[in-house]
């Protein structure tokens, strides 16, 4: 029972979420900071769900794309792992997909997400 504890623990702190590109407002800063807010919610959302059957995962890297509309609802939710593990894509896409995100500043309709999660098996 405590070895999927410690299993958990250590794939949280070695988890690197690369940052995530709002399309379009990579240079005005209030963009910026709208990404780090979405980073964030997706990046909860997603580990919260993995942790949840830490012997699942093995060494991989995931690509998740989606937009967030005016509302902070997620849509065209797209998750692939390298190597190709259903499960993970599954429960990724799913986390992503139920998410309540901030609504986008007042001068974008929908944001794209772009990123890119890392997932190193503890030795």
């Amino acid at each position: 029972m405590r070895a999927p504890s410690v299993i958990a623990l250590f794939m949280i702190t070695s988890v690197q979420l690369w940052p995530a590109h709002a399309h379009g407002a990579d240079s005005d800063a209030v963009g910026r900071a709208y990404t780090v807010q979405v980073n964030g919610v997706a990046r909860q959302v997603v580990l919260a769900e993995l942790v949840k059957h830490p012997e699942r995962i093995h060494r991989m890297s995931m690509k998740c794309t989606f937009q967030v509309d005016r509302q902070g609802h997620s849509h065209n939710v797209k998750v692939v792992s390298n190597p190709h593990n259903r499960w993970v894509e599954d429960a990724a896409r799913r986390a992503l997909a139920a998410a309540k995100f901030p609504p986008p500043p007042k001068n974008m309709d929908t944001a794209s997400f772009d990123y890119r999660l890392d997932l190193d098996e503890p030795r």
